[in-house]
């Protein structure tokens, strides 16, 4: 049985309400095509896509390429896009907490072997971050100077560690991402951060979100776990080389 999230107002906000404006290109079978004048931080392509069907939206000049304007489906937009060059990111699952769920975050403790971290934990997140991979650390971009920092301890070894930051400017939802050692996952460290990372932004007024990419099986198992559904999924092209010099 599929469970159906009702999205929190800042939710709705952010993530459908803004799908259903621009000027409208195409809409139909469960896919709408629309022209925005101001793309969002500057996404010239953004491709939502839930269960009802998927929305795109596109940059004024993009809505005018070949292939792009005629497209009548998420498969064929997306060939239009390759074509032309735009590299996509990869859609990344939206989840966030059922209301039932977020009474249960706020009533709960956080666990006893997880903590906030502060600046006074730099050189022991230091050392953390040297003993997880490379990769993993990039992927997960969890850092010290973050809105809310939590870790997961093993006697006085850090073994995993999260963070939280408003996902946007003013935004209030609140971005969350965890990162654990290799030789530490499976044994629950990750959950209690996500957990309490919730629990303090729901006590901040914050709105939690968890996004991760569809292939990252252990990252959607653990939002699942930890109580979170998908909304949908959301995609953006990769930064181009060069975008933020000045």
């Amino acid at each position: 049985m599929t469970i159906q999230i009702i999205p929190a107002p800042v939710v709705r906000q952010t993530w459908i309400e803004p799908f259903t404006g621009g000027t409208e290109i195409r809409a139909l079978h469960g896919f709408r095509l629309a022209r925005v004048e101001d793309p969002v931080e500057g996404f010239a392509v953004q491709i939502l896509t839930r269960p009802s069907g998927t929305s795109a939206l596109v940059s004024a000049e993009i809505a005018e390429w070949e292939g792009v304007r005629q497209a009548t489906s998420e498969t064929e937009l997306r060939a239009a896009l390759a074509a032309a060059g735009i590299e996509m990111n990869g859609a990344d699952h939206l989840f966030f907490l059922p209301d039932g769920r977020k009474e249960e975050v706020r009533a709960a403790d956080d666990a006893p072997h997880v903590r906030r971290l502060t600046a006074a934990d730099e050189a022991l997140f230091a050392a953390f971050e040297e003993s997880a991979p490379e990769a993993d650390v990039d992927e997960a971009w969890v850092e010290l100077d973050h809105w809310a920092v939590f870790g997961a301890f093993d006697g006085d070894l850090l073994v995993a560690a999260g963070s939280a930051l408003p996902f946007r400017e003013d935004s209030l939802l609140a971005d969350i991402g965890v990162l654990t050692l290799p030789s530490r996952r499976g044994q629950g460290h990750a959950r209690a951060i996500v957990l309490a990372l919730a629990r303090h932004a729901l006590a901040e007024g914050y709105e939690p979100q968890y996004r991760c990419q569809l292939d990252n099986t252990s990252s959607v198992i653990l939002a699942e776990r930890t109580g979170f559904l998908s909304i949908g999924t959301w995609d953006v092209p990769l930064p181009v080389e060069g975008d933020d010099e000045g």
